[in-house]
């Protein structure tokens, strides 16, 4: 291929690319990093030539230096120090040095410790700081000695700081010392200051390692046998990045352990700073474990694991002394810049009486007040024994108002949880919060107080009550959360009780089982309560309930809560609820004070057996207006109880309202019936059954009423009975009946059936003083009054029977062979027969009908007139009177 020589022909000249000068950063790095590298140098230059210097001059020559080493020692340590001889030995990277008859002298020159044999190693970093890399020191005989006045001795070396003196020069050389290890050594320590006696410590092995800001140490050690086992003491604090002397204890931060697996705290309490704090630990044997905190050289708090036996001690000056046969757990404390925490962990104990604390948690936290905040404290606990508590409480270093409360209210029980929290002083609260569970709880009631409230009566005049003192509990099961403002808790009892002092007779009301959702609520004055879903059993009864309850309003404004112009309480109460089942023997039992005794016993003496059920009741208005007043006047409030009554028997005059030695009202059995309190009145209705003794009688329906109960209490019975007239003349002559109608048909005889009526009217105060309003109605009955009258055959009629006597209005029946119309009675005694000593009023009939001869023969009571019979036949109409007086017959007959 050939190229045109015309082609053109392509040049291309050269590029050029400027290179930029190094910037001024790199520039700095580049001479930063040289010169690190020439430091890094030069340190090894020089630790290569300490290494050198070290051991080829200074460790064959160190004999030589022993009066420099002895003048550079004493002004690091601060006082004299003689070395009788060194030897070196130089077999590894840090050579050793063997001293041996080291004294140090104190400021008199006295010899104040002496070394038998000290190994010391040193290394170039030790020698800037003219010091050792570590001393070892075996069998020392060491005295430490704190003075009255505080001041630390440490064989005879004055280790106290004192700023103004430039002392503590030991302490600072001690601890710039890398280690120091201690063999087989003797420790004798006194504490002039706490006048403890002398504490020996052999066969101690110590360490301590210093470094820049840190300091390490270890102490094991054997006291004297009355003392106990070996012990071991440790030691790790630190100082501050600016601190200047590592012996300124001051600047110390850290914590000290101690364990003593057996150990005599009477002898140890010489030794810890209980006193100080109001602690006194007397006796007590066992292991103990500890730690200390300190905070700028000061103990700031601690925690002891401990299990003594034989214990005995004293938290506070004032407290009383506690003694415990067995105490085992954690304890924690410590002092705050403004307060104060406690804690426990694992406590058990079982005191000198026997008391068995089973093991729980305890965590109190008080922050002091200041200038703007007030003072406040939180609590968190677990398996808190309220009962053991309330046992030791006076030993325990508590609040008064703390100790007030529970001599108060002798809880018992175990909280299981407890988160509290509170603010102001314990007797002034200025606000809390706690939420929790409790088991088992109980707490005591209150007596009722003995100042009585007085209520007026509906029908005139007033009865009085003592004021309900607290109620108390035992056995429940309660889950609360409560504020100042108000609160909450689900409440349960299994076979527990409530007391309700001032309230029942029987203050003691068991459960076998009662659970309810309690609420409340205050503002400002008033408060507000109700129990909700509230359902209970026990042996009595079984129901469930509805209650609501607040303050009353104060009487006019500015009434301080407790004064005696303050008019709240006892309250007002709404209270509804039903019973599905219940024992009618004990109505009685529930029902409250407010009503009077008489009542309250007429009630628990009338209702002997029975079962009740349906039970609604239902109490609304003031507390102590209960249970109203009139029952008419239902503006002040409701107290409403109804029941059904089935197979129970009902003695509406019961023996213990009687006079002693009267005859006994016979009781209904068998009573079906309706039991409705209703304000003051007590009402029995639609009662049927059958009469106690009587089984010939039916009560066919009766009505007892007691209008008032509370004032003149009277029992009114309207009874409709049916049966055998032989047992309804038996009622009549064997109750008081018989006394209230002058034993008037006490001679009375009669066959057949017939039906009664009956009215009474029975003050229960003044029993003598009742009244019969009574018929009998005979369909055809052979009756004879008296054993001195006729007996009157196929009777029909009414016989009233009063207080006063008995009527018979309008009567037919045969008598003396004969038909009969006859009217009579009793005449009730005049004033004058009863001034004679007469009993029995003056009974006379009148008589209409037919006589017969055989009539009057069969007649034998006439006397005369039947044996005139004898010779007479036929028969005759007559009309006859016929008298009884002081049991003589009277007869005048005209025919």
């Amino acid at each position: 291929m050939s190229t045109s020589a015309d082609s053109p022909t392509s040049t291309s000249s050269p590029i050029t690319n400027p290179v930029s000068a190094p910037s001024q950063r790199l520039r700095w790095v580049a001479g930063a990093s040289r010169l690190l590298l020439w430091l890094v140098a030069t340190f090894w230059l020089l630790f290569a030539l300490g290494w050198v210097a070290l051991h080829g001059w200074i460790v064959p020559r160190i004999a030589e230096y022993r009066p420099r080493l002895e003048a550079v020692a004493s002004k690091a340590v601060g006082v004299p120090i003689r070395i009788g001889h060194i030897t070196a030995r130089s077999e590894g990277l840090i050579p050793s040095f063997e001293l041996t008859d080291v004294t140090l002298l104190d400021a008199e020159g006295r010899v104040a410790l002496r070394l038998p044999k000290l190994t010391a190693a040193i290394s170039p970093a030790s020698l800037w700081s003219l010091g050792f890399e570590q001393l070892y020191i075996e069998k020392p005989e060491l005295d430490i000695r704190r003075a009255a006045d505080g001041k630390l001795f440490v064989g005879g070396l004055d280790m106290t700081r004192d700023e103004n003196k430039n002392s503590g020069a030991g302490a600072d050389w001690f601890f710039s010392q890398t280690e120091f290890v201690i063999r087989g050594g003797t420790v004798r320590w006194t504490d002039e200051l706490r006048g403890a006696p002398p504490l020996a410590l052999t066969d101690v092995d110590a360490v301590v390692r210093n470094g820049r800001l840190r300091h390490l140490m270890r102490v094991d050690a054997t006291p004297p046998p009355d003392w106990g086992d070996r012990f071991t003491l440790r030691g790790i604090f630190r100082q501050g990045l600016l601190t200047r002397r590592a012996g300124d204890f001051a600047e110390w931060n850290g914590q000290l352990y101690a364990d003593f697996t057996r150990v005599d705290a009477a002898q140890l309490k010489h030794y810890l700073p209980l006193q100080s704090m109001g602690v006194a630990l007397n006796q007590g044997r066992g292991a103990l474990r500890a730690w200390a905190d300190v905070g700028d050289g000061q103990v700031t708090g601690g925690t002891a694991d401990v299990s003594l036996t034989n214990v005995q001690g004293r938290l506070g000056a004032q407290l009383e002394p506690l003694a415990f046969d067995e105490v085992a757990g954690r304890f924690k404390g410590g002092q705050r810049q403004r307060g104060y925490d406690f804690t426990t962990e694992g406590l058990q104990f079982r005191t000198a009486e026997g008391l068995v604390w089973p093991g729980g948690n305890v965590a109190l936290v008080h922050t002091d007040a200041d200038s703007r905040n007030p003072a406040s404290t939180e609590l968190n606990a677990d398996r808190l024994d309220l009962a053991a508590l309330a046992q030791i409480a006076h030993r325990l270093p508590l609040d008064a108002t703390v100790h007030t409360m529970l001599d108060a209210n002798a809880p018992t029980g175990l909280v299981e949880t407890l988160t509290a929290r509170w603010t102001g002083p314990a007797d002034a609260l200025l606000s809390y919060h706690a939420k929790g569970r409790v088991t088992g709880l109980g707490v005591a009631s209150v007596p009722a107080d003995p100042a009585f409230v007085t209520v007026p009566l509906a029908g005139g005049g007033i009865t009085t009550h003592p004021r309900p003192g607290r109620p108390g509990i035992s056995g429940a099961a309660v889950d609360f959360d409560l504020t100042q403002d108000g609160g909450s808790a689900k409440i349960r009892i299994v076979n527990g009780a409530m007391d309700f002092p001032g309230v029942f007779d029987e203050e003691r009301v068991p459960f076998d089982h009662l659970s309810a959702d309690a609420r409340w609520k205050t503002t400002g004055h008033k408060i507000e309560a109700s129990l909700r879903n509230l359902q209970f059993a026990n042996s009595d009864t079984a129901g469930e309930a509805q209650i609501s309850w607040h303050t009353e309003e104060p009487d006019h404004a500015g009434v301080v809560p407790g004064t005696p112009g303050d008019h709240r309480f006892p309250g007002v109460l709404d209270l509804q609820g039903t019973l599905s089942r219940g024992n009618g023997a004990r109505v009685h039992r529930y029902l409250p004070l407010v009503l009077p005794d008489t009542a309250r016993h007429y009630v628990r003496d009338a209702v002997v057996v029975g079962e009740v059920s349906d039970v609604r009741f239902k109490v609304k208005g003031p507390v102590r207006e209960i249970p109203f007043g009139s029952p008419t006047n239902q503006a002040d409030g409701d107290f409403r109880v109804s029941a059904k009554v089935k197979k129970g028997t009902f003695a509406y005059v019961p023996k213990s309202i009687q006079p002693v030695g009267a005859a006994t009202w016979p009781a209904i059995t068998e009573l079906d019936g309706e039991l409705v309190f209703s304000r003051s009145s007590l009402d029995i209705n639609g009662v049927t059954g059958k009469v106690m003794g009587l089984p010939g009688l039916q009560v066919v329906k009766a009505d007892a009423r007691i209008a008032d109960l509370s004032h003149n209490a009277t029992v009114e019975v309207n009874a409709n009975l049916s049966g055998a007239l032989a047992d309804a003349l038996a009622y009549v002559n064997t109750s008081p009946v018989s006394a209230i109608t002058s034993h008037a048909l006490a001679g009375a005889t009669g066959t057949g059936n017939a039906d009664y009526r009956f009215k009474l009217s029975l003050p229960i105060h003044e029993i003598d003083k009742s009244r019969v309003d009574g018929t009998v109605t005979l369909p055809g009955n052979d009756v004879q009054f008296t054993a001195a009258t006729p007996a009157f055959g196929k009777l029909k009629g009414v016989v009233g029977i009063t207080e006063h006597g008995f009527t018979v209005s309008g009567a037919q029946g045969r008598l003396l062979g004969g038909d009969v119309r006859f009217d009579g009675g009793m005449a009730p005694l005049t004033a004058a027969a009863r001034a004679a000593g007469e009993t029995t009023g003056v009974i006379a009939f009148k008589a209409q009908g037919t006589v017969t001869a055989d009539g009057l023969r069969q007649a034998k009571d006439l006397g005369l007139a039947a044996r005139l019979a004898h010779n007479a036949t036929g028969s005759a109409s007559y009309t006859a009177a016929i008298g009884f007086k002081r049991g003589t017959p009277e007869v005048s007959v005209s025919s």
